[in-house]
């Protein structure tokens, strides 16, 4: 692939020269470019595409206003080598940019890379979800938003990408989970029809509650993107879907430091910033921390995953009136997995779980999460 037909080079403007920030710890794409792209493990990519933001066009401001506070930085003790290859050229049509960033998507996360992109609208979760499907495998993605983002009538913008995204002929989206909901935003009967899908759909009271109890969700994603109207309005307000309800900006940090040590994740979206309603810089300053710890995440990635011939679990069996489960421990990172009960011609299925899953069982409850997968 020539890359060059894709991409418009970054020029990086830093207020310091500091070695031990990130913006000298990065390294740059342009036409010049000689090394081997894929000896990279992370590439970011610019995507200023927002015609089809909703009432929030100016969002394709934001992947260089993002730059500028991410680069200033300081780097972590991180093993990654991160490229960042500018943005993407935007083609005359919104369904052209598409196209490219579809392009982009396949040809980038071959070989265990990453794609980390800075919106532009949320509808680019499209083509992004149509690179992932040119491999062919079923697909687990997320997204933390404040809206639904499903029915409005044939219109396809920002607010409605989830249609599509059901309705696609390639139909490999397994699993998706929705972070953050505000109930009072949503249609109840898109919520309805959407749980009958057997979505994961988190209310932001329960993201809230404990944030801690969202990682097993993240375990085995492929995806995630963020919408900015998740993040309460005190916290982040460039955006004209902001509520004064909303997860903290620290929240939203650890969500992406547990999507970064997902071994599955291919992609993530940073979306619906609009830097003409950012004050004081303080929205692009939540994306770039939490870019920060995205990368965090990915460098703290272990395979924890119980495995028998390595003996590098705990296993505890559950028996109760509702059901025989059996819990798996990692004994190297403690986290948690229930064998899920199946056919005995099938193969074991274990789901990513918490400590606070395995303490209802033995109390005799099912957690929502572990209700949704038993059959009773």
């Amino acid at each position: 692939m020539d890359l060059n037909a894709y991409l418009q080079a970054y020029q990086l403007e830093l207020n310091t020269n500091a070695s031990d920030r990130l913006g000298s710890y990065v390294n740059f794409y342009n036409e010049d470019f000689q090394g081997d792209v894929f000896s990279y493990d992370v590439f970011i990519l610019g995507v200023p595409e927002g015609r089809l933001s909703l009432k929030n066009e100016t969002c394709a401001f934001a992947p260089d206003e993002i730059r500028t506070s991410f680069y200033e930085l300081y780097r972590g003790e991180w093993n990654l080598k991160v490229l960042d290859l500018g943005n993407l050229i935007l083609g005359q049509k919104v369904e052209d940019t598409y196209v490219a960033l579809e392009e982009l998507t396949s040809y980038l996360i071959q070989e265990g890379k990453v794609l980390l992109v800075l919106g532009g609208g949320h509808d680019l979760i499209t083509p992004i979800y149509k690179g992932h499907c040119a491999f062919g495998k079923p697909l687990n993605f997320a997204s933390a938003d404040a809206y639904l983002d499903f029915q409005d009538g044939d219109n396809y913008h920002s607010r409605s990408f989830l249609s599509q995204l059901l309705a696609s002929k390639e139909s490999l989206l397994s699993k998706y989970c929705l972070f953050g909901y505000q109930t009072y935003l949503c249609s109840p009967n898109e919520l309805s029809l959407l749980e009958q899908m057997d979505f994961n759909l988190l209310r932001l009271g329960e993201v809230n509650a404990d944030i801690k109890e969202m990682e097993p969700y993240m375990r085995d994603l492929d995806h995630l993107s963020v919408d900015l109207s998740v993040v309460k309005h005190s916290e982040a307000s460039a955006t004209v879907y902001s509520s004064p309800n909303g997860i903290t900006a620290e929240a939203l940090c650890a969500m992406f430091r547990y999507a970064g040590m997902s071994h599955g994740i291919k992609s993530v979206l940073f979306s619906d910033l609009n830097p003409r309603l950012d004050k004081n810089g303080q929205s692009v300053k939540v994306y770039a921390q939490a870019i920060w710890y995205f990368l965090e995440g990915l460098h703290l990635r272990y395979d924890d995953f119980p495995d028998e011939e390595r003996n590098n679990f705990q296993r505890f069996h559950v028996s109760s009136e509702l059901s025989d489960l059996i819990f798996y421990k990692s004994e190297q990172s403690g986290r948690w997995w229930v064998e899920l009960p199946k056919d005995p011609l099938s193969d074991k299925v274990l789901l990513p779980c918490s400590f606070l899953d395995y303490k209802k069982a033995v109390d005799g409850l099912l957690s929502d999460r572990l209700l949704k997968q038993v059959r009773l």
